[in-house]
């Protein structure tokens, strides 16, 4: 559940925080929507960017062995 939490906010805040980054070039210089569609497509692009080197770091921790588990296969911050 966490890393579910995790890549989600990943993806969504990159999609926000470009989407507010081009509603205000929008506002300040009255070229609306071109700016807000163009940082939008950006932020989506910068999201899926973050997810995939988040899953990816995910991935290396659990092969390397930096993450324990227990026997049913949750590492110990998972249970709390």
């Amino acid at each position: 559940m966490n890393v579910a939490l995790r890549l989600s906010s990943e993806f969504v805040s990159g999609v926000v925080v470009g989407a507010a980054i081009g509603w205000g070039l929008d506002w300040v210089f009255g070229t609306m929507p071109l700016c807000l569609v163009i940082f939008t497509g950006l932020g989506t692009v910068a999201g899926v960017r973050n997810v995939l080197r988040a899953t990816r770091a995910y991935d290396e921790a659990h092969k390397s062995g930096g993450v324990k588990q227990d026997q049913s296969g949750q590492s110990p911050a998972d249970k709390r």
